[in-house]
């Protein structure tokens, strides 16, 4: 008979931001899987109430920039969970634009979004996370927040400020609490269709990494997996780029 694999989440109570789709669709199943009650948060209400259809768990739909509605849907998450262990921040927006040619409004949407945003939850959720012995935090970065490339000033200021808040708050929390980042590279989303979806700017893309392939959202999940349960347990403010080999080169 083969032995019984031990769920990695078991008992565990998180919040996913950026559920409905992508990434933290991605690891919202994950977690599930591996036992956890996840709540489910995102903007776009449609989606998300499919995923958490899908998975028989709670959702609440909030846009991460409005502080009092995350205050009050972390509260909830927290009321219905019985509380909240662990948070991860997958919520986020990109807009590729050369910087002469970047609206100033979407500058603010995108700091707004990746930055604030994962600030606006962490701190509504802090009072659960001190209550419980242990919890995790991980925040979804990019590979843009550790080096420029073209058209990403906006996107990578906001990523990289989320880095660095990321080691502030580990520094501030420890020991109870741990808090790491993920940096991915082109990873299959709605949010990069533009670019697997064309054949030359696929293959350009692949050749540039040392894997020679895009990602998979399943990449994601597994790190966001090892940064939440015990396998990290010695492993805070830090970042893990989940890009095949890209930000080294």
């Amino acid at each position: 008979m083969d032995a019984v694999t031990e769920q990695k989440l078991s008992g565990r109570k998180i919040l996913v931001t950026g559920a409905a789709s992508g990434m933290g669709k991605d690891i919202a199943e994950l977690f599930v899987t591996e036992g956890a009650q996840v709540a489910l948060v995102d903007y776009n209400a449609a989606g998300l109430k499919a995923a958490a259809q899908a998975l028989g768990m709670p959702s609440w739909a909030c846009d991460v920039t409005n502080r009092e509605a995350v205050n009050a849907t972390v509260a909830a998450a927290g009321e219905g969970l019985g509380g909240i262990d662990g948070i991860v921040n997958a919520a986020g927006i990109l807009d590729i634009t050369p910087f002469v040619d970047l609206d100033p409004a979407s500058w603010d949407r995108m700091l707004a979004v990746n930055l604030t945003g994962p600030f606006n939850v962490i701190k509504a959720a802090l009072p659960f996370l001190q209550g419980v012995p242990t919890a995790t935090i991980v925040n979804i970065a990019s590979v843009s927040a550790l080096m420029p490339m073209p058209g990403t000033a906006g996107y990578s200021a906001s990523k990289a400020g989320l880095t660095m808040l990321t080691k502030s708050i580990a520094m501030d929390l420890g020991p109870t609490i741990r808090a790491n980042t993920i940096c991915p590279g082109v990873i299959r989303t709605e949010m990069t269709r533009y670019l697997w979806e064309n054949p030359e700017h696929h293959e350009r893309a692949a050749e540039r990494v040392a894997l020679k392939r895009l990602g998979n959202t399943a990449d994601v999940s597994r790190a966001a997996l090892f940064f939440s349960c015990e396998d990290s347990g010695f492993t805070t403010g830090t970042e893990l780029p989940v890009d095949g080999g890209f930000s080294w080169r």
